[in-house]
């Protein structure tokens, strides 16, 4: 069997698992259950050490169908609401600045990782990034891998249980952006696809990052805001993305024993508890002077990655194009701040 069915092999597995636990939670009427019952199957099957993966090459395409999905979820009026969002923006890089130094410190001093290592492991940045950073400067990138893998596991799985007892999910949450048909119809294979393809060549030759995902969902999203198109995803699509999603979380703690799998958890919980504590602070505080959902605030600021944070909005009928624009804003800032805040430390820390 040559390697590329073999990768394709095991990413099938992983879904299948996937759609198995995400089929048990909508069962029991669990919160995001396709996203939360297949991320916490694959990481269960990966612990066990089922033959199942995530790679690269598989993640990517299913990174752009959840980018074309979240992109349809924009809508003309979207550009008007973001004018009301003003302050939680301007107050974000506060958010971040106090989130990465309260982290970096619980590392270093409870963690006890080398400076480089905390550093990396405590930017609420995007994994891949943080990664690719943290190597190049000394880190250790496995760890700063699974840190940030295992922090996002914990804020998508315990943030929607959270969210639920405050604000009650939509009944009709999905009609706004999902097709009534369940077949794809012309437009969505037309224009979905084109935005896919487009999105893809733009974010790579943009070197955006997480380019696969933010690259489609651009592009998608343009063309819903500016009323160009309007097309519209079938139910299953939307669940079988969220599968998808799902699977590629709890892929990535493959290789691991249970008993590593849960330290990796105790350190990233601590950090976790953390991030959500601010969140709910800032969101709290800037609910209460803007007079905006205190839902979205927690979500838009809140320590998950984009998609995942944004499906959840979804899932609650929130305006997802907010969640959007504040993680966007967010992994710009960190990829600038990041690097300029290491060397500062290095320097002040020198003799």
């Amino acid at each position: 069997m040559s390697d590329a069915a073999r990768v394709v092999l095991r990413f099938a597995a992983a879904i299948a698992i996937g759609a198995g636990g995400g089929a048990a939670f909508a069962a029991i009427g669990a919160p995001l259950p396709w996203v939360l019952g297949s991320m916490g199957a694959c990481a269960l099957a990966s612990i066990a050490r089922l033959p199942i993966a995530a790679g690269a090459a598989t993640r990517r395409p299913m990174a752009a169908v959840i980018g074309v999905v979240l992109g349809s979820s924009f809508h003309p009026g979207l550009f008007a609401l973001v004018v009301d969002w003003w302050l939680p923006l301007l107050v974000l890089p506060l958010f971040l600045t106090i989130a990465a130094i309260l982290c970096a410190t619980w590392f270093r001093k409870v963690a006890k990782f080398d400076p480089a290592t905390a550093y990396f492991a405590g930017m609420p940045g995007g994994l891949a990034e943080m990664v690719l950073m943290g190597s190049e400067r000394g880190a250790d990138e496995r760890t700063v891998g699974l840190i940030h893998a295992a922090r996002i596991f914990l804020v998508v799985f315990v943030l929607p249980f959270v969210i639920r007892q405050f604000h009650a999910p939509a009944v009709v949450a999905a009609a706004g952006f999902t097709s009534p048909s369940p077949w794809p119809d012309l437009p969505l294979l037309l224009w979905g696809g084109g935005s896919m393809i487009a999105g893809l060549v733009l974010g790579r030759a943009l070197r955006l990052p997480a380019w696969h995902l933010m690259g489609p969902l651009a592009v998608s999203g343009v063309l819903h805001a500016t009323g160009i198109t309007d097309f519209r995803v079938p139910v299953w699509l939307l669940a079988a993305a969220q599968v998808g999603l799902g699977a590629t979380i709890g892929c990535r703690f493959a290789g691991l024993g249970l008993r590593a799998f849960l330290g990796i958890l105790a350190l990233a919980a601590g950090s976790s508890v953390i991030l959500l504590s601010l969140t709910f602070g800032f969101a709290l505080v800037l609910g209460r002077i803007t007079g905006l959902d205190v839902t979205l605030l927690a979500l838009a600021y809140s320590p998950g990655g984009l998609a995942e944070m944004s499906m959840v909005a979804l899932s609650l009928g929130l305006e997802s194009g907010v969640v959007v624009l504040h993680h966007v804003t967010r992994v710009l800032l960190v990829l600038i701040g990041a690097p300029l805040g290491f060397r500062t430390t290095r320097q002040e820390t020198r003799p």
